[in-house]
């Protein structure tokens, strides 16, 4: 039922049904009241004089002075031939004088002769009035004025409907007037039903086809368009989507031109800067290793085949160019392997690998790093760790910049641990450090590329020397993306930050 009331035609839908029902309703009680009405007024024109053709009966038969010998006897006779009239005198109060219905019937002994004054005057029929043998119900009536033995006036009053009457039409509406609503709701209910939901059908149809078209275009497919051949409502709305389509398959594909020209200009960037960097290393080394004359003693002092050293200050600056060179090279690296990571037709190459030997392999590879900085980096992990599934050279270059990061900025005496544990049917790797931490502001920025953490508070004898680029973690993050998972990053401002990723354990 959601699902219906959530659509266009599923709420123009059961909102027509509910209106057809309501009006179906109304119109069938319209109609049984409408009907009633009408008989009543039919039986009261008929029935106009007959209060006044029985007046001088009531009067013969009252000859002695008194009413209710008359009005019994005189009902009697009417009731043979009219079941359902019924006999009243009222005086001029209202109050029942005389009546042909049994004294232990009467509910009322007191009635409102204004509609008998109103009848008696000419009123347009039908005029109803209170029933003395009833405490709910109003009548049709015959009425006529008639002198009393004191000679006050009074009003001969003629129910037309009496108690005979209800049950005769009680049972009329149980078994025919019920019936024929039942089955003319029924119908009209049908017919309105079928029609109406076939027209709405057809309505919301194009409403349908272009919510299919705007799907469509919200997956990808840009060349879709919306039939807006007709100048209405939906038309107008057609047009304008097609309009705001075309600008922004427009805006897309600028967009990858764009991208393509940023990608193959990193790409190309960052190839040609390892030439001249590899050219500059390996004369900044010889420089460091066959240093020329300077400052140093004369060379004519010096033995044979020995260069005079190389003063301290020429020392540092090679070291300093070695450096910064390496510093390059790196973000050289990294550039390269995000325009890799960007390009379209790169793709995974996915398969069941150990996870563990990787790690052991990576701990091996920068623990002489992290020696020369100071820290501690080892493997921890569960025994009887199962194989994963993913992409062994993409991950080993997530691992590696994670390393990467976690080096670089931890202090000296810290340790990088690489985890790895079992977590259903997942393995959560983690590596987690005891340096700068991040603040908790920037956590969700850290992947941006180019984002770097601002470091002013970061304790003392923490590392800053690496390419600062910040294309470490942005690199890890689009190698997760690729594996369909995401990078957790957990940190906390000078205690240690852990950044983790789950991938799938081998089927």
């Amino acid at each position: 039922m959601s699902r219906i009331w959530k659509s266009l035609y599923g709420r123009i839908s059961l909102l027509y049904l509910g209106l057809s029902l309501a009006l179906c309703l109304t119109c069938a009680w319209v109609t049984v009241w409408q009907f009633r009405t009408f008989m009543g007024a039919v039986n009261q024109r008929l029935d106009r004089q007959l209060a006044t053709d029985l007046v001088p009966r009531i009067e013969a038969a009252g000859a002695d002075g008194t009413y209710d010998r008359a009005v019994k006897q005189v009902g009697a006779t009417i009731e043979e031939l009219r079941p359902a009239v019924q006999l009243y005198v009222l005086d001029a109060s209202g109050r029942v004088r005389a009546s042909s219905v049994e004294d232990p019937y009467l509910r009322r002994q007191r009635i409102d002769l204004a509609p008998i004054k109103a009848f008696v005057g000419g009123a347009t029929v039908p005029v109803r009035a209170q029933d003395p043998a009833s405490t709910t119900d109003r009548k049709v009536f015959s009425a006529a004025p008639i002198e009393g033995p004191d000679g006050q006036q009074d009003y001969l009053y003629v129910i037309l409907n009496g108690c005979s009457a209800d049950a005769i039409a009680s049972t009329f509406k149980q078994t025919y007037v019920w019936r024929t609503f039942a089955s003319s709701l029924l119908l009209a209910l049908g017919f309105t039903t079928v029609v109406g939901l076939a027209l709405f059908w057809l309505l919301t149809r194009r409403f349908r086809s272009l919510t299919n078209v705007v799907q469509r275009f919200k997956e990808g497919d840009y060349d879709e368009r919306a039939d807006a051949q007709r100048d209405d409502e939906i038309g107008q709305l057609g047009q304008a989507f097609n309009e705001m389509a075309d600008t922004i398959a427009a805006q897309v594909e600028a967009l990858r031109r764009t991208d393509e020209e940023r990608r193959r200009l990193v790409a190309q960037v960052s190839h040609d800067f390892r030439t001249p960097l590899t050219s500059i290393r390996g004369h900044a080394e010889r420089l460091l290793d066959s240093p020329a004359a300077g400052d140093g003693a004369p060379s004519d002092q010096l033995p044979e085949g020995e260069n005079p050293p190389a003063p301290p200050q020429r020392l540092e600056r090679i070291e300093t160019i070695l450096e910064n060179t390496e510093r390059l090279d790196r973000l050289s690296g990294r550039l390269h392997e995000l325009s890799r990571l960007d390009a379209p037709e790169s793709n995974l190459n996915q398969a069941p690998f150990s996870l563990a030997e990787l790690a052991h392999d990576l701990v091996v590879k920068f623990r002489p790093v992290a020696e020369d900085r100071g820290l501690t980096l080892r493997v921890d992990l569960t025994p009887d760790l199962p194989s994963v599934e993913g992409d062994i050279g993409q991950i080993e270059r997530l691992l590696s910049n994670l390393i990467e990061n976690a080096l670089e900025n931890t202090p000296a005496g810290g340790e990088v641990v690489l985890r790895l544990q079992r977590d259903d049917d997942d393995v959560r790797v983690a590596v987690t450090d005891t340096g700068v931490g991040i603040p908790e502001e920037e956590i969700p920025l850290v992947t941006q590329r180019f984002h770097q953490v601002d470091q002013v508070d970061a304790p003392a004898g923490s590392q800053d020397d690496g390419d600062g680029s910040g294309l470490g973690l942005t690199v890890a993050a689009n190698v997760a993306e690729a594996h369909s998972r995401s990078l957790e990053i957990d940190s906390t401002r000078r205690e240690g930050t852990t950044v983790s990723l789950r991938l799938p354990v081998a089927t």
